[in-house]
């Protein structure tokens, strides 16, 4: 099939496009286009050509989304072509000013694409930041944004093509002006009929009305009668189904036969999204032995699905109760005088029961019978439904204690439950992670397997799942127990979701959200939706969304999720409501430990990470250069980022901010960079800080702001430092502690003396550093600096270790963890401990050492800070703790890691100490072998 559709208008035949493609292949055609446009002599017309040259030459380029790449070429070679063929040899009188407008905004257009083009190409190099979430992120993007492209570059062929035929038709619109004449005549006399045969048709049909209303009336009751009877024929078994093999249940089957052996009569209700299993957990509970036992083989199974009218509920319990001869007019009367009469205990297991229970207008009779089975004291029943919350049917009591909707299966058992189909895919890495994907729902769980046991391996169904999504788990058969998007559209179109269009709507703004939507902020986050609180009570009410488990946030399953956002994807206007809310709770990132809101704004921020960074990354990676909101895309990345460099150092948005600034020459770059370079500081990646904060100085230089300047010289000399450049680090910190206090900064003057102490500290001249940070230190107090003065005591503490003064070092250690923990500052916290630890072995508490140095090194490396020198001092001084404390294992891991780490960054002295560590360890476990 060719790659445009055949319905599209082809190139004129004096310029075919055919001719061009067998000309010894892609670029053999290319270099023939690039000379016919080198040729041309109209500027505006060359300029377009031009262009779309430049743009065919990059899809060739870009390696990844190649096949997308491939079309988009294809597109654009078309559409030159039909430039050229259309205005070669013609001269820039002689082409229409509107033409040569469209062909300006032609070339405008085709720069964008250049521009996005550009961009994917960039891309290409960055698999490497941000890991597998954000390469599989590029290549949805790079996907969209190619057919974006695509899709204007089909227009601008369709258009160009139609003008050429401009001509022709206004020809034709004047051979048909005397037509239009005539028929205005014809017209005229038409109309004079019509009117006259008008009234004549009004009066038969409202002779013919009133005939119709009543013939209507028999037949919709002849035919109510005739389908009632022919549905009920075809009615499914009412047949026990067998005990299916299940799951993650046991707790869940186990309380429910509690309840029924506990109660003389139980009304039960399993709810639960569609594909949560309800029905084979009623099928484990109903065939239950002590169940069994207890109601005597009396166990009714009522499959309501096909139940589409009172009627054929009536039909379904009389298939089981009444002999397939009864005709008796009072079914249900029947039915019920026949339970009555046996005396016996029954129990009905009420299949699927939102069928009926959504039949429109027939609810209240449902609940009628819902209650009058109830009334019997004999009989117990289970409802299981798609819903949030049982039948509210009159008088039914449920039993108490209510079972609560099925959750989805832990880990464990949805590996069970996956490799009972498909047990070749046992000990494939990624199938753990495609079932978190999954959100382990036990349907999705079960189609995913059925295709592994096909033969493809769980890594290669995560691939597909992600690009794929629901469609992947979609059957043609149309049951909703083959297809995860069937089971999905049947809650999706119950009576009460269409009944509130906002429900809907509000599933889109959720779907959006990955860690669901924050009660305490829908109104902020969906202000077109003005009775919300409806809409959401009809959403619990199908169990199509949950509350999470501290009742804060109401969150979507993974495969509804995934679902809405491909079938009901969010528009354009809610989506920027969305974003702006998002933005503006951004803004508190902005905030230090110690001022005020900061442990608040910091809590607030931890709830919506996930949520945040979805939308951040999602407006970054789909924002282009000419976008009149970047600034406040890139605004809201930047205030993010300094919570991140608070709490979890991560860099992957303000990447992609500082992307988005260059591309637009945003006036935020530099404090992006600045930001970057000192979360990068912060996780020790010092060379690519260096990088950053020496850009940052040249861009605030360019701009004439000295004081940001000089202040990032102080951050410059400080990586020098940590790179081992100690001349350059002293002579430049000096340099700009001068300049710093020209400009009155005081504060960052001060900073300068902080590492020209470390320096001194680093000599071996302990009295001079610590002279020169007890000034530094009183100097910011006296600034009110509480920050800072906390840091110089921190680094004080250093020198005192050095010096052997551990009483000292440990009070001084003890005082800025407290203040860091006050504030709220759990970097700040965690550095503290790990010197801590480093005075706790020095003083032979090595129980307290382990402790501490082990809570450090686990927090250090889930905040992304292995490659601080705090987490390699946590493994060296945890194998100590660990050797002494006869934990030898434990003891080698930690100094083998850390000595690998010491010999990656180059420190000697400290690999030579692990090794010593190393030899005593296992001179002690060969101690301990020989003793034994």
């Amino acid at each position: 099939m060719p790659w445009f559709s055949s319905s599209r208008p082809s190139p004129p035949s004096r310029f075919d496009s055919t001719a061009i493609a067998t000309l010894g292949g892609a670029q053999v055609a290319l270099t023939l286009l690039e000379k016919m446009t080198d040729g041309i002599p109209v500027p505006f017309v060359k300029a377009a050509a031009g262009t779309a040259v430049e743009v065919i030459k990059m899809t060739q380029v870009i390696q990844a989304n190649r096949e997308e790449c491939d079309d988009l070429m294809k597109r654009c070679t078309s559409l030159l072509i039909v430039i050229l063929g259309s205005l070669i040899g013609k001269a820039e009188q002689d082409i229409p000013v509107d033409l040569k407008k469209r062909l300006e905004t032609l070339t405008s257009n085709l720069m964008s694409i250049l521009s996005e083009l550009r961009l994917i190409e960039s891309r290409s190099g960055k698999d490497s930041i941000g890991g597998k979430v954000k390469a599989g992120f590029y290549q949805f993007d790079n996907s969209r944004k190619l057919t974006g492209c695509s899709a204007k570059l089909d227009w601008a062929l369709q258009e160009f093509q139609a003008m050429s035929k401009v001509d022709s038709c206004l020809k034709d619109l004047e051979r048909h002006e005397d037509l239009k004449n005539e028929i205005k005549e014809s017209r005229n006399e038409v109309k004079d009929d019509i009117k006259e045969s008008k009234q004549d048709v009004k009066n038969e049909i409202k002779e013919s009305r009133d005939e119709l209303r009543e013939g209507q009336k028999e037949i919709l009751n002849a035919v109510r009668d005739k389908t009632t009877e022919k549905a009920s024929s075809s009615l499914p078994s009412t047949t026990m189904p067998a005990c299916p093999k299940i799951f993650g249940r046991n707790e869940y089957i186990a309380m429910a036969v509690s309840i029924i052996m506990s109660n003389t009569s139980v009304r039960l209700a399993i709810l639960g999204p569609g594909g949560m299993g309800k029905t084979s957990a009623a099928l484990c509970i109903v065939h239950d032995a002590q169940v069994v036992s207890r109601f005597d083989g009396n166990i009714i199974w009522v499959p309501c699905e096909q139940a589409t009218s009172v009627n054929l509920l009536i039909e379904l319990l009389g298939k089981s109760f009444l002999p397939t001869s009864s005709s008796s007019s009072d079914r249900l009367g029947e039915i019920i005088a026949k339970i009555k009469g046996s005396g016996e205990l029954y129990m009905l297991l009420l299949d699927n029961f939102e069928t009926p229970w959504d039949i429109p207008g027939q609810q209240s009779e449902v609940g009628d019978i819902l209650a009058l089975l109830a009334s019997i004291p004999t009989v117990s029943f289970i409802v299981t439904m798609r819903a949030g919350q049982p039948p509210a049917a009159g008088p039914v009591q449920w039993t108490h204690p209510k079972l609560p909707p099925l959750p989805p299966l832990e880990i464990d058992p949805a590996n069970e439950a996956f490799l009972m189909i498909a047990p070749d895919a046992a000990g494939d890495s990624e199938l753990d992670t495609l079932l978190k994907e999954l959100d382990c729902v036990p349907l999705a769980v079960t189609l995913m397997a059925r295709l592994a046991e096909a033969g493809e391996q769980p890594s290669e169904l995560l691939t597909q799942w992600r690009s794929e999504r629901t469609k992947l788990l979609d059957q043609p058969d149309g049951d909703r127990r083959n297809s995860i998007e069937v089971s999905i559209k049947l809650s999706l179109e119950s009576r009460l979701v269409k009944s509130n269009p906002d429900a809907i709507n509000l599933l889109s703004v959720i779907a959006v959200l990955p860690a669901g939507a924050s009660l305490s902020r829908v109104e902020e986050i969906c202000p077109s939706i003005q009775k919300w609180r409806a809409a959401l009570r009809i959403l619990r009410n199908t169990a199509l969304v949950y509350d999470s488990a501290d009742k804060t946030f109401v969150q979507l399953l993974s495969p509804i999720r995934l679902y809405i956002l491909l079938h009901h994807p969010l528009q354009p206007s809610p989506l920027s409501d969305l974003r702006k809310a998002y933005f503006q709770l951004a803004k508190k990132g902005w905030c230090n430990p110690g001022q005020p809101g900061f442990i608040e704004n910091s809590k607030e921020l931890d709830a919506e990470k996930v949520n945040m960074e979805n939308i951040l990354l999602q407006s970054l990676t789909t924002a282009s250069a000419a976008d009149d909101g970047n600034s406040q895309i890139i605004q809201a990345a930047q205030d993010y980022s300094w919570y991140l460099y608070w709490s979890i150092p991560q860099t992957t948005i303000l990447e992609e901010a500082i992307t988005l600034a260059r591309a637009s020459r945003s006036d935020l770059l530099p404090q992006c960079l600045k930001t970057l370079g000192m979360m990068l500081h912060q996780q020790g990646m010092i060379e690519r800080a260096f990088a950053s904060y020496s850009e940052t100085k040249s861009e605030y230089l360019q701009a004439g702001n000295n004081l940001e300047a000089h202040q990032c010289g102080y951050w410059i000399g400080e990586c020098l430092r940590r790179m081992n450049r100690r001349d350059e680090a002293y002579s430049l910190l000096k340099e700009e502690q001068t300049e710093l206090h020209k400009l009155g900064d005081r504060i960052s003057a001060n900073k300068c003396s902080l590492s020209l102490g470390i320096m001194l500290r680093d000599q071996d001249k302990y009295e001079e550093a610590e002279s020169l940070l007890e000034e530094a230190r009183a100097e910011f107090i006296k600034e009110k600096d509480d920050h800072n003065a906390y840091e110089s005591l921190r680094l004080l503490a250093g020198a005192y270790i050095e010096t052997e003064r551990y009483d000292k070092a440990r009070s001084a250690l003890e005082e800025v963890r407290e203040r860091h923990l006050s504030v709220g500052n759990p970097i700040g916290v965690l550095y503290c401990q790990t010197r801590l630890g480093q005075v706790f072995c020095e003083q032979g508490s090595y129980k307290e050492a382990w402790f501490v140095l082990e809570e450090a090194r686990i927090e250090l490396e889930k905040r992304g800070l292995r490659n601080q020198v705090y987490f390699t001092e946590s493994l060296s001084w945890g194998g100590r703790a660990a050797r002494m404390l006869g934990k030898y294992e434990e003891a080698i891991s930690r100094l083998e890691e850390a000595k690998a780490l010491y010999t990656a960054s180059g420190d000697i002295a400290w690999v030579n100490w692990c090794s010593r560590e190393l030899d005593l360890v296992r001179e002690a476990q060969e101690s301990m072998e020989q003793t034994a």
